[in-house]
């Protein structure tokens, strides 16, 4: 068995090969023992120009399938080099919601280009898609679907499932309309197949229909999804007419780019839709500098913090002479700075793991913002279980380190305050840091924000902030001996 990356090399050069010395026959035989999806993988590796004949030579319907899952670039280029009348050729066989997400990602020259080429109808249809706003179950929706009138018998319906065999998008739901268009039931594909050709639908229909607004939310469309186990969802819109169905393939779609987003929201990125590799640097830099000068700029409440605790350190210093200037500076320098980064570091942690878990759970409506009391009180008894943990173990960290420094001499008392500071300290911004991270995403979505972004970034800059406070604090109270 070929590695993956070896198999599609394979297949590009056997693709190359036919196409150069155009033998129709075996590309024929190729596409009928091959999957569009790895046939487009290949093509990809291969030139333009390559592309574009193997897409002339295969058969109509193989090459609408190819098309919907090339590089966009790719894409682009092709549409740029064919005619009008090819462009129409290989969109005729594509689902109408297929060429949306094409178009979608499409210079507006290049969409013009296409909807020149489409027929009045189609063109009718994109159009129609196209005006509902991003993220909305309208923009994912499909138009190529079968659907019946209340009063046909079950023989009529499936000739019309015939008619329409290579139009419709969906063969195992159908969904049943009256005069008007309004959505009245279901009929599955087993029914009509085992009901008695003479039933009226009405009476084999399934009423109990779940539907989707065109303006709802692609989330909302998800759980319907998730909650009552469908392949199909019906779209209707404002006057209660149906328009278009969601179907299963769509909805992974979305559920990738939301993922995705809310992945680099909770890393501090402006989200992008573009793969990595096709992404540009100025492009990166755009995404992610914005939210790391926020981070910088908010990073100057734990600067005003610490330098409010450096002269609350040293209030005494003109008052008590050199020698205890010399103290509180090394002090300062030799026992606490090096600690900040523990502090910081540890708390910042205990707060994304939180905020993390909750900013998933809310995703899959495990958690509600009613359940805010609750999510409080569990992070709290988990907080005060793990900190135990961690100051015990950096309770033993801190005696080896300072056992080496000190070669074994550990009665310099200033060393027991500092572990004392650091495991006090630590201790209560764990507590606080997993408190504040599971309840701010639910904070944030009652007041109609993005979960994600309270994850990470505003996450770390409240926690760095109120950490650092709690540590020169805890340290003030056994260091004010020394001031």
């Amino acid at each position: 068995m070929l590695e993956k990356s070896e198999n599609i090399k394979h297949l590009s050069e056997e693709i190359e090969r036919l196409v150069i010395d155009n033998d129709i026959k075996k590309l024929r035989e190729f596409e009928e023992t091959h999957y569009p999806q790895d046939i487009a993988e290949a093509l990809e590796k291969l030139d333009e120009k390559i592309i574009i004949i193997a897409l002339r030579l295969f058969t109509n319907d193989t090459s609408s399938e190819i098309f919907p899952h090339l590089d966009a670039d790719i894409q682009e280029e092709i549409i740029n080099k064919m005619s009008s009348k090819q462009i129409s050729e290989l969109f005729s066989d594509l689902y109408t919601d297929d060429i949306v997400d094409i178009l979608e990602e499409m210079p507006s020259n290049i969409v013009k280009k296409v909807l020149r080429s489409s027929t009045p109808e189609a063109r009718a249809q994109i159009n129609n898609i196209l005006k509902y706003n991003d993220d909305t179950a309208g923009s994912i929706m499909s138009v190529d679907y079968t659907r019946f009138k209340v009063d046909w018998t079950v023989t009529e319906a499936i000739e019309k499932i015939r008619e329409r065999n290579e139009e419709s998008e969906d063969h195992n739901t159908f969904y049943v309309v009256d005069d008007l268009n309004n959505l009245k039931g279901t009929v599955e594909l087993k029914d009509l197949v085992f009901s008695k050709g003479n039933l009226k639908l009405s009476e084999i229909m399934d009423e109990r229909v779940l539907f989707a607004f065109t303006k709802d939310d692609q989330e909302t469309v998800i759980d319907k999804f998730k909650k009552y186990d469908i392949t199909t969802l019906p779209v209707i819109n404002i006057q209660q007419k149906l328009v278009g169905i969601v179907t299963v393939d769509d909805v992974l779609d979305v559920i990738e780019e939301e993922v995705t987003e809310d992945i680099h929201k909770m890393a501090g990125i402006s989200p992008t839709d573009d793969e990595y590799f096709k992404t540009s640097i100025w492009k990166m830099v755009r995404s992610r500098s914005i939210w790391l000068m926020f981070l910088m700029i908010s990073a100057t409440l734990s600067q005003i913090i610490i330098s409010m605790f450096m002269r609350i350190y040293s209030v005494n210093q003109t008052n008590n002479g050199q020698s205890s200037a010399n103290e509180i500076s090394y002090i300062i320098t030799m026992f606490l700075t090096p600690l900040l980064t523990v502090i910081s570091g540890t708390t910042g942690n205990a707060g994304s793991q939180s905020s993390t878990m909750i900013v998933r759970a809310l995703s899959l409506k495990e958690v509600e913002t009613k359940d805010f009391a609750r999510v409080l009180w569990k992070e709290f008894r988990v907080a005060l279980i793990t900190g135990l943990i961690l100051i015990s173990v950096n309770f033993v960290r801190m005696v080896v380190i300072y056992s080496i420094e000190t070669k074994g001499n550990l009665n310099d008392p200033r060393i027991w305050y500092t572990i004392a500071t650091l495991s006090i300290s630590m201790y209560l911004s764990v507590i606080m840091a997993k408190v504040i991270g599971g309840t701010l995403p639910i904070l944030a979505k009652k007041l109609k924000l993005d979960p994600a972004v309270m994850a990470a970034p505003l996450l770390t800059t409240i926690v760095d902030a109120l950490s650092t406070a709690i540590f020169f604090s805890i340290g003030l109270i056994f260091f004010a001996q020394y001031i």
